[in-house]
């Protein structure tokens, strides 16, 4: 798992970045050096969370729930690839927001031709991206960007933990507190609207609530806390009272739209 530290000696996947305006010859005091510091570090994140950053200064930092986002990480799924020639631009979503993701082409290393296949091989499949955070024409976009294809699915589930525990932190929440709080103010207080790192999602298993989807979405989130491994499309079956069939429809598409993935076997799901 070490692609996924996110510390200072995880910088070296991304070229010359460093160069790029980030030397720390300019820390002119503890402040300063401290700002280089979480720039040069990769801040895993989930788009919806790179969609809500603001910038509160020009050209200065973004900021989401009281974390800075400059150097960052995210996984998802490659849903589109556009060749613009001096560019490709790769789309990417996570089940939370979608994002573009733009491949400068270096005719001294490939064509945009080479380049355009490279990432269009990824269509459909989960990959991890590191870069930095911009925008232009008030669009967010990830520059300087490594995309890499994840071949272990246990790789997305540790992002996504060092996501949440990055957010738990910079709310100032240590993993006494959360377990003083209880699983229930916890769950209620991540989905909280507007504040979470991922989609607003129904708490209540009841039927009577929610489209079939959003009931599928909640029976995987509140089984997986006793199935680590992967909820059963049965039990799906059982909870929801409805065919078998059904259930494996229901959780195939919410695989193909990114939202949920293969658990130990086929049979098994874990929602993202």
């Amino acid at each position: 798992m070490s692609d996924f530290e996110y510390d200072n000696n995880n910088t070296g996947a991304f070229g010359n970045i460093s160069q790029g305006g980030f030397n720390t010859e300019h820390a002119g005091s503890s402040q300063r050096q401290t700002t280089t510091q979480v720039r040069q570090s990769l801040t895993p994140v989930t788009i919806k969370q790179i969609n809500d950053a603001t910038q509160p200064v020009p050209d200065g930092e973004f900021k989401v729930n009281n974390v800075e986002l400059n150097m960052i990480s995210f996984v998802g799924v490659v849903r589109n690839v556009e060749n613009t020639n001096a560019s490709i631009a790769v789309t990417i979503e996570d089940g939370t927001g979608s994002i573009d993701v733009r491949k400068w082409v270096d005719e001294t290393i490939s064509s945009a031709e080479e380049d355009f296949e490279k990432y269009n091989e990824m269509k459909g499949k989960y990959v991890y991206v590191g870069g930095s955070l911009k925008q232009f024409n008030n669009r967010k976009t990830v520059q300087n960007a490594s995309i890499s294809l994840i071949t272990d699915s246990n790789q997305i589930v540790y992002h996504h933990l060092s996501a949440i525990e990055h957010h738990l932190k910079a709310q100032g929440i240590t993993a006494a507190d959360a377990a003083s709080a209880g699983a229930g103010q916890a769950t209620n207080s991540t989905a909280s609207a507007g504040s979470g790192l991922f989609m607003d999602n129904p708490t209540s298993l009841s039927k009577d609530t929610g489209s079939l989807t959003d009931q599928v979405i909640a029976v995987l989130k509140e089984a997986s806390r006793t199935m680590p491994d992967g909820v059963p499309v049965d039990y799906v079956a059982e909870k929801l009272s409805i065919t078998k069939e059904e259930s494996q429809f229901q959780l195939l598409k919410l695989n193909d739209e990114g939202k949920a993935y293969a658990g130990y076997d086929d049979n098994s799901y874990l929602v993202i």
